[in-house]
């Protein structure tokens, strides 16, 4: 990868040699730091915006009244494992995570109830059903608030910034819902 990297970088600058596109290459070169400071300060201040949501959330007990809403879906998807306080409430705060579109902090409860999942597995040289589903799910980053995508679109001057949601949601279903049939067909095999 980092090969094609490399000569892309090259073939860019020599097409832009070549075109006489100098002025806005050095434009463009100029531009670029000034405009990655820019987009790395609103990406890091929206996730701690959220992040704080997330832990007020958290510390308040709000996640008590999130498993009207989630345990039932989570039985369905998860299995008994649910009813294992620790392991809900990390699988828990990992989906809203994810729905708020938080993905360094749904990597942290990911990981917590990943770890919490191990300690359930029966068979601990080789992934539970419930370790594979928080896989699939995370993998296929379902997202209702995609602060960080609408982030980087308003940064970059984007006209419609959320033109893209209605796809995003429809991508992130389709493979949880595929990802977890086919994961059931291989569990019955």
């Amino acid at each position: 990868m980092a090969r094609i990297w490399k000569w892309s970088i090259v073939l860019f600058l020599l097409v832009g040699l070549l075109s006489h596109q100098e002025e806005e290459m050095m434009i463009a070169l100029m531009d670029t730091p000034f405009m990655v400071w820019d987009l790395i300060i609103n990406v890091l201040l929206s996730a701690c915006l959220w992040g704080g949501f997330l832990n007020i959330i958290q510390k308040t007990g709000f996640m008590n009244y999130f498993s009207i809403i989630f345990k039932p879906v989570f039985r369905i998807i998860y299995g008994p494992i649910i009813q294992k306080k620790d392991v809900y409430t990390y699988l828990s705060s990992n989906v809203i995570a994810n729905l708020l579109g938080l993905g360094t902090l749904a990597t942290i409860s990911g990981i917590k109830a990943f770890q919490k999942l191990q300690e359930y597995n029966p068979q601990k040289e080789r992934p539970s059903r419930e370790m594979l589903t928080l896989v699939i799910i995370n993998t296929a980053g379902l997202c209702l608030f995609p602060s960080t995508l609408l982030t980087i679109r308003q940064q970059m001057g984007s006209n419609d910034i959320d033109a893209f949601y209605p796809y995003m949601l429809l991508i992130g279903i389709s493979i949880i819902v595929i990802g977890l049939m086919i994961q059931r067909m291989i569990d019955h095999e």
